[in-house]
């Protein structure tokens, strides 16, 4: 046996997960170097054209991959150390507390991992041959942990990057800004080979490129999410610790704090998938699909969406937006989040005859809570609008059945004001609108600014919901203004109301049975089973808005109180006609949704499987 007792106790095995650290940071500056190398090659390859340009180019692009290569190599001798000398360190500690209690008793350990009882009492000498092999296996497992680290890493500086084919760098990615267009067309450009090795390299962030296949973006995503809940456990393993430990503690394993941001995240997309597959009836679960995913975005809240059903295929496709709250960290995919559950279930049955999807999109940063400063102001939701513009446009390029799809939009509270922006600022094109618990639709001051394909601004604000009360008046942004225009600036205030007659949406009944004050938890009840609001948006998503006055779920919009001018003034030689006109007074309180009979509000609308 090569190794000694001697040579294990002298050994520095959190040397090597130290360097593993090191090394972290040394990958992290060559990805940035990357980066820019890659924005110089698109900005090279748009400027220079022509043999010379040709010639550059090809040179660029070799250096490119050079450099990629060297990326995967240092990233598999990363893994190495820190994986070899966190084995290392725990079969060190093993053999050194054995051999030090040994000690401590008497006994004599030799440095080729011999036993040797005192010489009294004679009855420890029969414990020689146990204490001897334990000791002896641990050298043993210490000498190949080092053999197969060594290995391990002579082969990542020898040889090529992992799963690559030697001397085949993986496919350039399309640059950065590239439409949904050009990625397809790059997608479908590519090999099966080719398409194998990347979905089996899975590069972060290759899975939410707009343009891919559904099915592509789910296999990528899932395979990025895996691993990094396998990074965590992996250490765990290696260690003899829990996983939790690691999370808690990353620098002590070889890992770092977004490897246990991902870790923590990735655990709550798995669970958001099993939940959204089968958390209404786990005998029959649905196909769902990672559609997005971003653990570490925005300061590690972390970022996803979730699709029910194969949207390439679906002849409908309900994209619903969430507002404050919704992360991966806050959990909001698996807190009893039946949103995308119960729409699915409902448009299923509001017509039966057609394919149906629902995507969860949780793909932009929203503020934290109802106490988030920067929940007053819109330009988180023009951030989010242009994300999710991309996305839902992307759904259009993607799409294999037959005809254009018919696709609704969805924005509960703030994702409302979200969803507004994305059409009306950044281009989004979809068939409907639906706006419920909107504060304000910001960018968009009228339905017809939202720009639409052919559908209907669709909006469902409770007269007993405060927060689909803001935007109906100028007094919110005129209040907030004072305190928050020195941090947030005057753009404070989220808009229009969207229920106001003069807006020009279709307002339908969104009501809660039993309610007749304002209550804030009258704000998530949109999507109740039975609801009015869950109701009538599963009729608009699954193609039958039209039928909304047929089914009883058409309401008025909100109008101002209006004073109204004589029709005629009298006079001694008899009265002189005027123009009747009624005024405007204010903005528009009036609510004919308030003085519901709440006896009429109930919780029994559901469609039964007959079409529409």
């Amino acid at each position: 046996m090569s190794v000694t007792v001697s040579t294990v106790e002298a050994s520095d095995p959190q040397g090597l997960t130290a360097a593993a650290g090191r090394l972290g940071g040394t990958i992290a500056d060559l990805d940035g170097a990357i980066t820019e190398q890659r924005r110089a090659l698109d900005r090279m390859r748009v400027a220079w054209q022509g043999t010379a340009g040709d010639a550059a180019i090809a040179k660029a692009e070799q250096n490119l991959t050079e450099q990629l290569q060297l990326k995967a190599r240092l990233e598999s001798v990363r893994a190495a150390l820190a994986t070899g000398g966190s084995q290392l360190e725990a079969t060190r500690g093993a053999l050194v507390g054995i051999v030090g209690t040994l000690r401590a008793a008497g006994w004599t350990v030799t440095d080729d991992g011999r036993a040797i009882a005192p010489i009294f009492p004679p009855l420890l000498k029969q414990f020689e041959p146990g204490f001897t092999a334990v000791i002896q296996r641990l050298l043993q497992l210490f000498d190949q942990i080092d053999a197969a680290t060594a290995g391990a890493v002579r082969t990542a500086i020898g040889g090529v990057p992992p799963a690559t084919p030697p001397g085949t760098p993986l496919p350039a990615p399309p640059p950065p800004g590239a439409s949904p267009e050009q990625v397809k067309h790059w997608w479908d450009s590519l090999s099966d080979a080719d398409r194998k090795r990347l979905t089996d390299a899975a590069p972060r962030g290759l899975g939410n490129l707009d343009g891919l296949p559904v099915e592509v973006r789910d296999q990528l995503n899932r395979t990025v999410m895996d691993r990094d809940i396998a990074r965590v456990e992996h250490a765990a393993s290696a260690n003899g610790v829990g996983a939790d430990e690691v999370a808690a503690h990353p620098e002590r394993y070889g890992l770092n704090r977004a490897d246990a941001v991902a870790y923590q995240n990735g655990l709550k997309a798995r669970q958001g998938l099993k939940h959204q597959s089968e958390g209404d009836n786990p005998a029959r679960p649905r196909k769902t699909y990672l559609f997005g995913y971003d653990p570490l975005a925005y300061n590690g809240q972390g970022t996803a969406a979730i699709a029910l059903g194969n949207p390439d295929t679906a002849d409908n496709i309900g994209v619903i937006v969430p507002g404050t709250g919704s992360s991966l960290e806050s959990d909001w995919l698996n807190s009893g989040r039946n949103d995308g559950i119960n729409l699915l279930d409902q448009m299923g049955k509001a017509d039966p005859s057609k394919q149906n999807a629902v995507i969860m999109w949780m793909g932009y940063d929203a503020p934290d809570s109802f106490t988030d400063p920067r929940i007053a102001n819109p330009e988180m939701a023009r951030a989010g609008g242009a994300l999710l513009a991309g996305d839902v446009n992307s759904l259009h390029v993607t799409h294999t059945g037959a005809g254009e799809p018919n696709i609704t939009v969805l924005g509960h509270s703030y994702g409302s004001t979200t969803v507004a922006d994305a059409f009306a600022g950044s281009g989004m094109k979809a068939t409907n609108a639906v706006l419920i618990g909107c504060p304000g639709t910001d960018l968009a001051h009228s339905a017809a600014d939202f720009n639409l394909q052919g559908g209907q601004v669709y909006v469902g604000n409770a007269s007993t919901d405060p927060v689909g009360w803001i935007g109906a008046s100028d007094m919110a942004a005129d209040v907030l203004n004072g305190p928050l225009a020195d941090p947030l600036g005057l753009s404070v205030g989220l808009g229009d109301d969207a229920s106001a007659e003069s807006f020009g949406a279709v307002r339908f009944h969104a009501e809660v049975p039993g309610s007749n004050l304002p209550d804030f938890d009258d704000h998530s009840y949109y999507y109740t089973m039975g609801s009015e609001s869950l109701y009538s948006m599963s009729a608009i998503a699954s193609g039958h808005g039209d039928a909304l006055g047929e089914l009883g779920m058409l309401a008025d919009g909100r109008s101002a109180p209006t004073v109204s001018t004589p029709d005629r003034i009298p006079t001694p030689f008899g009265d002189i006609p005027l123009p009747h006109t009624d005024i405007p007074l204010g903005p528009a309180i009036l609510d004919p949704e308030a003085p519901r009979d709440n006896g009429a509000v109930t919780s029994d609308h559901r469609f039964d499987g007959r079409p529409i």
